[in-house]
This record gives C-alpha cells, sequence and structure tokens, in this order.
C-alpha cells in the first residue's frame, strides 16, 4: 500500500467512524444532500463544478450505494463510476462499501472483474448488493460504457485524457433512461468541461448544472466535519475555522481562484481572450431602444437552414462599438432575411454592413447591392480574410472598444474561434467543431468595417444671386432646394419586430 493510499484509508476509517455515532439525517452534508436530492428527483445529465477537496465524490457514492442497492421497482440500478485512473476507481468502491455498512445494506465484499469489449478487457473494481445491481468502477476507457445501462458518474471530468470521448459513451446511456452525472474542478476556460457547461447554460444542450465552490462548502458545514473525522482519527485540527481556511487558500496559491471558486483559468486556444470578452460585456448592450441615432456598423452572417443567420448591428458611440440590434433567425426565407435588413437601413442610420458572400452568400450580395449600393460590402470568408476579420475583433475586445451583453450563448460563439499554427510559422483560425460560430463572424465584420473611419465632406450652400453664370438661371430650381444643406435626421430608437 502507498503512503496516499494508507492515508486515504485511515481518512475512511475515520469517517466511518464518525458516521456510527451521528444521526441518520446527518451522514450527508447540506451541500452533499441537495446533489443527491436533484438526482432522485431524476434529472438525466446534471453537469457540476466544484472545489477541491470538499467531499463530493463521496456524497455520490452514497447516491450510488442507495440506486443500487434498491429493487428496479424502487429506481433501483447498476451505477457505472469512471475517474480518470484505477486508483480513483478503486477508491470509489472502498468508500461505497464504507456507506454500505453506514446504512445497514448488506453488500458483497469489493472485487475485480474485466469488462470485454471485442478482444480487448478493461480492469475494473466491482461490489454487489442483493438486490441484484452493482457498483463498478473502472479507469477512463471510453468503450467500457458501450451497451451498458443505468447510472453513470464521470468524476474529475477536466483531466480525463479523452473527455470528448467518454461524454459520448456516457450521454448515450440517456437514450435507454439512464443518468449521468458529470464532476469536476476546472482546468481551463478551453477544457472541454468548462464548455459543457457553457453549452448548457447557453441551451444548446440539454441538462442541468450545479456549482459547489468551497465556500459553500464551509457554509454547509465542511470545517466542522473535517474537525469531527480528525478527532475521530486522534488527530484533532490545531486551527481554528479562520486558520484553516486562510492555509487551504495559501496552499493553492494563485491557482486558489479555479481550485476552490471554481473560476477556470484563461487559456491560450481562443482567439478572444475571455477576460478580455467578460470585460467588454454590458447590460446595455444588445438593447436596440437605446440607439442613440449615431453612425453603424452591422454583420450579417447568411443561413438558410440548419444554422441561425445572424445579422448584428453595432453603434458607434465615441470609438467604441455597442451592439443594438440583434436580428437571429432560423429557417427563415432569403426574402424575410432581406426584410430585416432592409429594416435596419430604415431605422439606423448604417454606414457599411457586411455581409458574408462565401457560398450561398455570392447572390445576396450582389441583390442588397443594387438596394443599398456601397454600404454592403461582401466578405469571402477564406484564410487570409478569415485572419483578418478575426484580428480585428480580438484587437477590439483587447483594447476595450466593443460592448456585447453578458449572454452565455453569444459567449460560446466568440469563444470557440481558436487561434493555430500554420505551415511555415503562420497562424490559422479553426472553429471549435461543435459550434458554428456566427455570432463570431458577424460582429467580426462590423469591427473591420468600423476599422476604417468614414470620410467626411463640409457642404456649403451657394447663393444664386452672387454666384450664378449668366444665364444659368433657367438651371436652378426657383426654390433653391440645391442650396440647403441635408440636416441630420433625427434619431430614430424604433426596435426590430423580430
Amino acid at each position: 500500500m502507498t503512503e496516499r493510499q494508507a492515508e486515504r484509508a485511515e481518512e475512511r476509517a475515520g469517517t466511518e467512524a464518525l458516521l456510527k455515532r451521528l444521526p441518520k439525517g446527518d451522514l450527508l452534508l447540506p451541500y452533499q444532500a441537495a446533489i443527491t436530492s436533484r438526482l432522485f428527483a431524476g434529472v438525466p445529465l446534471l453537469v457540476i463544478e466544484k472545489s477541491r477537496r470538499i467531499g463530493l465524490t463521496w456524497g455520490l457514492a452514497a447516491y450510488a450505494v442507495l440506486r443500487a442497492a434498491a429493487q428496479p421497482s424502487a429506481g433501483g440500478t447498476t451505477a457505472w463510476y469512471m475517474g480518470y485512473d484505477l486508483e480513483m476507481a478503486r477508491e470509489f468502491i472502498e468508500v461505497s462499501a464504507m456507506w454500505a455498512r453506514a446504512f445497514g445494506i448488506a453488500a458483497e465484499d469489493a472485487g475485480e472483474e474485466l469488462l470485454h469489449d471485442g478482444d480487448q478487457a478493461v480492469g475494473a473494481f466491482r461490489i454487489r448488493f442483493a438486490s441484484g445491481f452493482k457498483i463498478v468502477a473502472l479507469p477512463s476507457v471510453p468503450r467500457a460504457l458501450r451497451g451498458k445501462q443505468g447510472l453513470v458518474i464521470v468524476d474529475e471530468a477536466a483531466f480525463h485524457k479523452d473527455l470528448p470521448e467518454v461524454l459520448k459513451a456516457a450521454l448515450a446511456l440517456l437514450m435507454w433512461g439512464g443518468q449521468v452525472v458529470v464532476v469536476s474542478t476546472h482546468d481551463g476556460v478551453d477544457n472541454p468541461f468548462n464548455l459543457l457547461l457553457d453549452e448548457i447554460r447557453s441551451g444548446r444542450r440539454k441538462g442541468e448544472t450545479a456549482t459547489i465552490t468551497f465556500a459553500d462548502a464551509l457554509a454547509g458545514g465542511l470545517y466542522e466535519r473535517v474537525a469531527q473525522v480528525a478527532a475521530a482519527r486522534g488527530r484533532p485540527l490545531e486551527l481554528d475555522r479562520a486558520e484553516w481556511v486562510a492555509d487551504i487558500r495559501a496552499t493553492y496559491g494563485e491557482d486558489a481562484e479555479e481550485e476552490l471558486d471554481c473560476v477556470p483559468r484563461a487559456g491560450s486556444g481562443s482567439l478572444i481572450r475571455p477576460d478580455d470578452l467578460v470585460a467588454c460585456e454590458h447590460a446595455e448592450a444588445g438593447r436596440p431602444d437605446l440607439y442613440r441615432g449615431g453612425l453603424c456598423y452591422g454583420g450579417w452572417d447568411v443561413a438558410r437552414r440548419r444554422d441561425g443567420q445572424i445579422q448584428w448591428l453595432f453603434e458607434l458611440i465615441g470609438d467604441v462599438l455597442w451592439l443594438r440590434d440583434r436580428i437571429e433567425t432560423v429557417g427563415a426565407t432569403f426574402q424575410e432575411q432581406s426584410d430585416r435588413l432592409a429594416w435596419l437601413f430604415r431605422h439606423r442610420r448604417v454606414l457599411k454592413f457586411g455581409i458574408d458572400q462565401t457560398g450561398m452568400g455570392e447572390k445576396v450580395v450582389e441583390d442588397e447591392r443594387r438596394v443599398h449600393g456601397a454600404r454592403v460590402e461582401g466578405f469571402l470568408l477564406t484564410g487570409p480574410t478569415r485572419l483578418d476579420l478575426g484580428l480585428s475583433l480580438a484587437a477590439r475586445f483587447e483594447r476595450g472598444l466593443i460592448r456585447i451583453p453578458a449572454d452565455p450563448v453569444i459567449r460560446t460563439d466568440l469563444r470557440a474561434i481558436k487561434r493555430a499554427s500554420a505551415a511555415g510559422g503562420g497562424v490559422r483560425l479553426v472553429n471549435e467543431e461543435s459550434v458554428h460560430a456566427d455570432r463570431f463572424w458577424a460582429a467580426a465584420m462590423a469591427s473591420r468595417l468600423a476599422d476604417d473611419p468614414p470620410a467626411v465632406y463640409a457642404y456649403r450652400g451657394v447663393g444664386r444671386a452672387r454666384h450664378a453664370p449668366p444665364g444659368a438661371a433657367a438651371f436652378l430650381r426657383p426654390d433653391h432646394a440645391d442650396d440647403r444643406p441635408v440636416r441630420a435626421r433625427a434619431a430614430r430608437r424604433a426596435v426590430s419586430p423580430w
């Protein structure tokens, strides 16, 4: 037994001794009990971001025991636990056995078994119950979940070698009425675990999320439980609550925000830095009723069927682009999309509007230029153009010269464009596979058009009497309408009906 295994075994022994003395209703801490209650309520997919070392995995082991020990008529099922290594699997089974004893549930001694997938076998640990169900804990091998049914717990998901494949295998169980719990501390903003949270929060994927920070766990009695377990082990804590909390935070140092507060560290993969993106979010952005009558720049990512068409219009206030109008529709005909653009041109002072000219956008650009003239500009989204547009938008976020709403859907789109190396040491932009990034390109076209300031022309009326050449009077309108400067129209605060 390694030193770590010995320490964890001693910790389990101390916890088990404590559990024997606690009333049944106090075995789980409030945040552990809240999660198990949500799971018993039947949520199919629950993704939990958590602080490190708060005992949530132990709470999930208790839930797995109660489900596996129940009869089929009472919701009983086999539970599959997957950690990122074999040691985590072993410990989960040992904790499950501890909970079975604490609940007074009869179970076989923990053992090992081989799961077969064709010619390959995966070693796993298991514990069986009189119900006929079992808990099986295995390392991160996606193929081991193929063809299985029941409850799946993916622990410390952010640290799995191939989390997308693990999730694909686990979520397949939902088709047969299974339940999937994905839980982890964070490992960067671009990690698939954090992207999964964003997908659910933005409505792109069905499921529910939960957050348990170190502060949440403290409020739920974490320090008191740690002190009780330490006393049961014969090693009372020497630090009071405040000192213990300060010591924990000092241990994690600059990583405390990610490890304890559930704030993923900014990664280097996304073209737009997450902290720049958040800094440019504003509650007044995306509100057409706040349009002030300023010059506007827009972008239109054309789509007809599966992906939504996106028309974004920004108002330039000072040197900052404020998102005003968001017209986003799925399945709209080209005529309907054109009508929406025409509305923007009628009710806003549109200086330039960029349109994705790639593919089906070729004819769209031709049609709109016939109507709106040179104010419409087409962009062929090839490699060099994509890079030019993307760098313009990234620079605008970096300099704080853009404002967008705090919307997880927008955030997911804008973070989906990644910087990658190209042949010869250059840079190219690539899409996150699961996100089409329509909003990114709409914003990028508007940003690039706004990079080039408009030419300003002054106009002075010329009186006919002093400057008209002899014989020119017949060619001038009697009302001298030619000589009147056009005054700026009052700002129209019209709100799009879409």
